[in-house]
């Protein structure tokens, strides 16, 4: 079973996470998002030209929360319950996600990584001024348990952190170099605490902290560069 990922995309950093949390065996191959995923090969593979993507025996899957709940169902993941309620809560969550969460990196991550995207200045700031709401919102969650959909860490609180805590100062502060004052929540802090300490976490994002140094530098670089989206 192959999954074919980019350990620096947050979805595909959550499906290793838990992977790595679970037990769970995969082969993982490291391919370059916009250049190995545009290749002949991979887009005869599949629709979505995109990373993370699972292979086995044919089958062909892309999108990490469907992965996700896929190999959760497949291997009876604790992290994907199947008490109803707690599915049904995780799932609320994981379409939040993609309108609200996600566009914390599609704001502060994807325009500074990923140039070549054309991303409207427009709508990357309307994305920003939704940071506040989202954060909010989590915030509200985890004042109601430990963890977003319960008393026990579920996929959720993987594909969470991934969008969250990669802004984080010990990675690449992009919270304080946006004024994005995260002391103004003190559940999402907890919860960033408790989450580095599952099993999976520091496999998975040591990709991130080794690029966290020249990830600085490349801020300050591209701070210099006269460019502006349009």
């Amino acid at each position: 079973m192959k999954i074919f990922t980019m350990p620096i995309s947050q979805p595909a950093r959550a499906l290793s996470w838990a992977c790595a949390y679970e037990g769970t065996k995969v082969d993982e191959v490291q391919i370059m998002p916009g250049k190995d995923t545009r290749s002949e090969d991979y887009k005869k593979q599949g629709p979505i030209f995109a990373v993370p993507r699972l292979e086995e025996d044919g089958f062909i899957l892309n999108e990490s929360h469907a992965i996700m709940a896929y190999l959760g169902d497949r291997f009876n993941w604790k992290l994907y319950p199947k008490e109803p309620r707690t599915r049904a809560r995780i799932h609320q969550y994981m379409n939040w996600h993609h309108q609200n969460t996600r566009r914390i990196t599609l704001a502060l991550f994807a325009p500074v990584m990923r140039p070549d995207i054309p991303l409207p200045q427009a709508l990357v700031d309307l994305w920003m001024k939704e940071i506040k709401n989202t954060l909010q919102t989590v915030e509200r969650w985890l004042s109601e348990s430990t963890w977003i959909c319960g008393s026990e860490p579920t996929v959720a609180d993987l594909s969470c952190y991934c969008e969250i805590g990669q802004c984080l100062e010990k990675y690449t502060g992009l919270f304080a170099v946006h004024s994005i004052d995260l002391s103004a929540y003190p559940k999402i802090n907890q919860w960033l605490t408790a989450c580095e300490g599952l099993a999976g976490y520091e496999q998975s994002h040591a990709a991130l902290k080794q690029c966290s140094v020249s990830f600085v530098f490349f801020l300050v670089l591209v701070a210099a560069t006269p460019w502006k989206r349009v």
